[in-house]
């Protein structure tokens, strides 16, 4: 016979189980997501410059690139999430 303290159990294992392989198929989910915007961001400006610009990113390290960008754009610059040294 089974108590209702095993019941229990399981049916937490069995919820935290249903957990870990959700938060598995989001993880991916997300991925594609940023893939699908990747590609569709590269194709408007083409791929040369999508590298050239990655490029540039890289080398001026890429959150002094993205404030940069987003000061051309208009836009506010997030807030920093790295110490200033």
């Amino acid at each position: 016979m089974v108590t209702k303290v095993e019941r229990e159990r399981a049916a937490l294992e069995a919820a935290e189980k249903d957990l870990a392989e959700r938060k598995k198929r989001l993880a991916q989910m997300e991925k594609e997501e940023a893939e699908k915007k990747l590609a569709r961001l590269t194709k408007k400006v083409g791929l040369d410059k999508a590298i050239t610009l990655l490029d540039l990113a890289a080398r001026a390290k890429p959150q002094v690139a993205i404030e940069a960008l987003e000061q051309l754009a208009g836009k506010p610059p997030a807030k920093s999430t790295t110490k200033a040294s």
